[in-house]
């Protein structure tokens, strides 16, 4: 079974997708992602399946996990989450490359 993050001492509810938190920041809970996913690229997501997949980018700080609604619904922080998942995969395709290049 997937590890939980741990409940904040005050659930709070949720804003909207695309709605900001604290300073700025761009939130949303599972279910919002799904619906904006499923609705931008026109298929259809397992939420359940989409949440394990947060809760591990939330372990490797991609996304934060910030609060849950008063429904159970976890909220998440994306606003960073471009740059850091950018930087990942700008570090692995050069940890790739590397080794081809210097091989030449």
């Amino acid at each position: 079974m997937t590890e939980r993050p741990p409940s904040p001492s005050a659930p709070t509810i949720g804003p909207a997708i695309g709605d900001t938190g604290p300073e700025g920041r761009v939130v949303a809970t599972t279910a919002q992602l799904t619906a904006s996913i499923e609705d931008t690229l026109g298929c259809r997501l397992d939420e359940p399946t989409l949440e394990d997949l947060l809760l591990e980018l939330d372990r490797h700080d991609y996304v934060d996990w910030v609060s849950v609604t008063r429904t159970g619904d976890h909220v998440w922080d994306l606003s960073d989450a471009p740059d850091r998942l950018g930087e990942a995969v700008a570090a692995a395709v050069v940890e790739r490359l590397e080794p081809w290049l210097s091989s030449d």
